[in-house]
């Protein structure tokens, strides 16, 4: 089976990610709305240069809201989404997260000083994973003991056996992690992952993922910046397609098909109220509507 664009080349979506997380960082400066301070540490130095400039940053917004409409700030729901499960982990000690898609994830550095004793598998396509070793390395940041880099193609290799070979154990509490991948794999990927921590993850463990409800020419108008978001990613990132979606209201017995309950969900205007409040309660703005979070456990 050929190797897709993805697989190539670093991924351009997750850079995209870490230069909103950037972004963000610049323009609020706190916990909840932009705690990621190294996602610059993958951006080409000249991004770096002029995000330090708050007329160019908000010229940049602007640009990358007018093709993604709503994505910088799902982008701050996500990171506070996923940032929360993850701490959670550590304060209780979970002994292994696993990262799947890791791409320019940054939580094993900002909270490594939380981790007492859980390790951490970063898993990623080798391409996007060995410029991401370089930039922390070029950065000269700590590479904690807990993290193993794990390279892993995830529409062709298996995720057992991948995590076998890294040391991975069955026998442990994990809780997964995929964010901002589910939509760009084939669906026999996504539901053979699911149904791998259905039948092998441990009582406690759980996995939490982002998607996207399925769109039509009939709904796209229903979701705030959906239609712009399609038309984006068809002409500017084709080898990064979006092939896997679920109806909406379908999510709660698509998991149960593949053995898992649903712990938690997240709608878009859930979302926002939850994660884009300003200190003064007012919303920052809305979400590409089509996104959702969920959380869920083996059966």
């Amino acid at each position: 089976m050929a190797k897709t664009g993805v697989e190539q080349t670093p991924s351009d979506t997750a850079m995209f990610a870490a230069l909103r997380r950037a972004i963000a960082n610049k323009d609020y400066k706190n916990a909840k709305l932009g705690p990621d301070h190294l996602a610059e540490y993958f951006l080409p130095t000249y991004f770096r240069f002029f995000l330090k400039i708050k007329p160019i940053r908000a010229n940049a917004r602007r640009r990358l809201d007018t093709y993604f409409p709503g994505l910088t700030e799902y982008m701050i729901a996500r990171t506070a989404y996923f940032d929360r499960l993850f701490v959670e982990a550590l304060d209780s000690e979970t002994p292994q997260i696993v990262l799947l898609g890791a791409g320019y994830d940054t939580r094993a550095y900002r909270f490594a000083r939380s981790n007492r004793r859980t390790r951490i598998y970063e898993l990623d396509v080798p391409t996007t994973q060995a410029r991401k070793i370089e930039c922390l390395r070029k950065a000269r940041l700590d590479l904690p003991d807990q993290v193993r880099f794990v390279p892993i193609n995830f529409n062709q290799e298996s995720l057992a056996e991948t995590l076998a070979k890294a040391g991975c154990r069955s026998d442990l509490k994990t809780l997964f992690i995929w964010e901002g991948v589910t939509y760009y794999l084939e669906q026999e990927a996504v539901e053979a992952t699911l149904e791998f921590i259905s039948q092998v993850a441990q009582p406690g463990s759980a996995i939490a993922f982002d998607y996207t409800v399925s769109l039509s020419e009939g709904n796209k108008g229903r979701y705030y910046g959906a239609e712009e978001f399609a038309q984006t990613m068809k002409a500017y990132h084709a080898n990064e397609a979006l092939l896997f979606s679920i109806h909406e209201g379908e999510i709660e017995s698509y998991l149960l098909q593949r053995g898992l309950r649903m712990l938690n969900h997240l709608d878009h205007e859930e979302i926002e109220s939850t994660f884009l409040q300003a200190a003064d309660g007012s919303s920052i703005g809305k979400n590409t509507g089509h996104f959702r979070f969920v959380l869920a456990a083996p059966c």
